[in-house]
């Protein structure tokens, strides 16, 4: 994970230990970040407690644009994934 200014990058294999860092880091800065963004491979991820922390941020601050779960996303293991927020 990086923040680049205002977006973090966060890659989807991210393990249920790199989620809890992830949660500390985003927690302190949350108020600066305006975009989440997924690098590297978009083909698998390991664990869905990442999609409940970035699903939490944004009903958090709604404001920030998370791609990953504010449009459809297509795994090959798992088909395409559609959700919406209410």
């Amino acid at each position: 994970m990086t923040l680049d200014g205002n977006i973090l990058e966060i890659d989807l294999d991210m393990d249920l230990e790199e989620v809890i860092v992830l949660k500390e880091f985003v927690g302190n800065r949350i108020e600066y970040i305006d975009s989440i963004e997924a690098t590297g491979s978009k083909e698998k991820f390991v664990s869905s407690s990442l999609f409940s922390l970035l699903f939490s941020i944004k009903k958090s601050k709604p404001q920030i644009k998370v791609p990953i779960i504010d449009a459809p996303l297509e795994l090959s293991e798992y088909g395409v994934v559609n959700w919406k927020l209410p």
